[in-house]
């Protein structure tokens, strides 16, 4: 009667049902956006190569963020307008002169805004000054900020902020949006833990984990540039998907029972 007591149960990463929400989005937005495929998506490094930027905490580097992550997503930069806030104040640019507007507390905690379509036809995003002196967390919320526009502005999804942060892993911005996602700093006598985004740490690791799946990657590069935390998980959930790869992106009739 016990012979089943401590049998060791099989590592499943998440739970069902955000597995199958990841999955399914994915395939959601490689439907979307079916070029380039995702085997040719370049995926970009925390390097010189990718973001040749003299970092100087400047809003100039925003700018060049901007640009790069903008054009790598098929958005034209000159269509988006970019503005800033701090300590609860946006600074919109009105051509000519500047506005300030007091922004409300849970909006002041933010990375960066989207606000979707101005009068004058352009994408509006409001980046938050106080994270100018971070370069991952800068790129990640740009990335986060244009995925918006990919799907709201272009009108391709309703509003889900888990999707649009899976969809940064998708346009090749993962390990940006991963690594801020947990960081950690130390300051005198203390470490000082800093997230951002949606998704939780081991959700990064599983997105990530699909996205290498589905481009035929079982160790890929580029994880070494992931921090050690979300590394593990990408690790414990590519090697799930590899060991039941026939329950990958498997929806039909488990969909409606699950109500996923």
């Amino acid at each position: 009667m016990f012979k089943n007591l401590f049998k060791k149960k099989n590592y499943e990463p998440l739970d069902y049902e955000w597995r199958k929400y990841l999955e399914q989005n994915i395939c959601f937005l490689d439907g979307l956006f079916p070029e380039p495929t995702l085997d040719k998506r370049k995926v970009f490094l925390p390097t010189k190569t990718d973001f040749p930027i003299q970092w100087n905490s400047s809003k100039e580097n925003v700018y060049e963020v901007v640009k790069i992550v903008a054009e790598n997503m098929q958005i034209n930069p000159n269509e988006i307008e970019i503005n800033f806030y701090e300590e609860g104040l946006v600074e919109i640019n009105m051509g000519g002169s500047t506005l300030f507007l007091e922004n409300d507390t849970k909006e002041a905690r933010t990375a960066g805004l989207y606000h979707g379509k101005n009068k004058t036809g352009k994408y509006e995003i409001s980046i938050n000054t106080n994270i100018l002196n971070n370069p991952v967390q800068l790129i990640a919320t740009v990335a986060h900020e244009l995925s918006h526009v990919k799907l709201l502005g272009e009108k391709k999804a309703d509003d889900d902020e888990y999707l649009t942060d899976l969809a940064t892993v998708f346009f090749g911005f993962g390990i940006f949006t991963a690594n801020a996602s947990f960081q950690f700093s130390q300051e005198k006598d203390r470490w000082v833990y800093n997230a951002s985004g949606y998704l939780k740490h081991d959700e990064w690791g599983y997105a990530l984990a699909l996205f290498a799946f589905m481009r035929y990657e079982d160790n890929p590069e580029w994880i070494t540039f992931l921090n050690p935390t979300i590394k593990k998980e990408f690790e414990k959930s590519i090697r799930y998907m590899i060991e039941n790869e026939s329950e990958i992106f498997k929806f039909e009739g488990e969909s409606e029972q699950n109500g996923i």
